[in-house]
């Protein structure tokens, strides 16, 4: 199978989810924040909860998808040397820094004219030359001068996954143990998140317990019993998945949380970083995102799911993430110019056109501006295994 396509689905999913956790933005289209704002004012609030109130979570769907897809594209080719760092660099600079260079030169642009209007920017504050450079490499989430979003704020997980693709090249070609070297790394992971930078803590421990689960998916489909285990997979990742959303309404695990917290001794919690998101973050990083992946490798793999019709949204995932900001951006102006209020973009249909609109530039962008780009760097007509590649 040379793509899965329920992979790169849930990719896309991910990416259009993280739309709704941005769409309070558009609270702050004159330059600050409307007084009184709440997330139940947002488009479809009930029904779309989850993705208003945990929307950061989906970025670590996407950490735990390219471990995955790492590995089984390329985990052995680096390994056997069928793919130098140089090859490995020219795939992941063509696939990525195009889009990522236009997204940020138009973001500086409309900032600058948004800062002229209001005196202030939009969203993001970190608009300066140190920040422009460190981003112009996509080295802004771990670079100096600080670690706060700036431009296309988005982008710091793109950042993180540049780090990433260093990590695991190093790891692939040291020949060591890949199952050790990754549960180390997930370990190394844990401290980062707590204890330095949460963003590249999650972006280690999501990726290479994506590696683990591509290891473990090969594993089980070898096995005469693999129906049987893709079946409970998919049942046991129903269940985590029920308990998140449930959790989001009512709040169960924050109540136990803090009935567990309790017993510690005070302040505890808060001198080693272990506050009620921070913990449960990680608990959707280590169970509901792996599960959801193995329980859609299993079903396509070992069960023979159909997926195919839905492989769009893989395709289009990066653009749509990169996208959805600048558009925002560049509503916010309209919204200057016209004297356009918060409360126009609280409405359903303004969202569903928003919906429509970024589709439609995410997918020109995947077909007229990423893909011949593609192309061109690499010297080469592209043969299609995977978004990711």
């Amino acid at each position: 199978m040379k793509r899965l396509y329920s992979l790169d689905a849930l990719r896309g999913v991910a990416a259009l989810s993280v739309v709704l956790w941005h769409w309070q933005h558009f609270f702050a289209i004159s330059g600050a924040w409307q007084p009184g704002w709440q997330r139940a004012q947002e488009p479809f609030y009930q029904a779309l909860r989850p993705f208003y109130d945990a929307g950061p979570a989906a970025v670590d769907l996407f950490f735990a998808l390219s471990g995955f897809v790492f590995f089984w594209l390329y985990a052995d080719a680096i390994a056997t040397k069928r793919v130098g760092a140089g090859n490995f660099a020219n795939l992941r600079i063509s696939r990525l820094y195009p889009l990522h260079l236009a997204m940020l030169l138009a973001v500086a642009a409309m900032q600058f004219f948004f800062f002229r209007a209001t005196g202030k920017f939009f969203i993001y504050d970190a608009n300066d030359w140190q920040h422009f450079l460190s981003s112009l490499v996509m080295a802004q989430q771990w670079l100096p001068p600080t670690i706060i979003q700036s431009f296309d704020g988005p982008t710091w997980s793109v950042s993180v996954e540049a780090l990433l693709y260093i990590v695991f090249f190093a790891v692939m070609v040291s020949g060591s143990g890949r199952i050790r070297t990754s549960a180390m790394l997930i370990l190394l992971g844990v401290l980062v998140f707590f204890l330095f930078n949460e963003m590249i803590g999650r972006g280690l421990i999501g990726f290479f317990v994506g590696g683990l689960l591509y290891e473990l998916a090969e594993r089980i489909k070898a096995r005469p019993d693999a129906r049987r285990l893709a079946l409970w997979s998919a049942a046991l990742a129903g269940v985590v998945w029920l308990v998140v959303i449930a959790d989001i309404y009512l709040g169960p695990l924050e109540t136990a949380y803090d009935w567990l917290t309790s017993f510690l001794p005070q302040n505890f919690a808060l001198l080693y970083k272990l506050e009620r998101p921070n913990v449960l973050l990680l608990l959707f990083i280590l169970t509901a995102s792996p599960l959801a992946i193995l329980a859609l490798a299993l079903h396509e793999q070992v069960l023979g799911g159909r997926y195919k019709r839905l492989s769009f949204l893989g395709d289009i995932s990066y653009s749509s993430y990169l996208i959805h900001f600048p558009m925002q951006l560049a509503l916010a102006l309209v919204a200057l110019r016209f004297g356009l209020k918060p409360q126009l973009f609280m409405s359903g249909w303004t969202l569903l056109a928003f919906y429509v609109v970024l589709i439609a530039l995410a997918s020109a962008s995947y077909h007229f501006f990423e893909r011949p780009l593609q192309s061109l760097i690499r010297g080469r007509k592209l043969r299609v295994l995977s978004p990711a590649e």
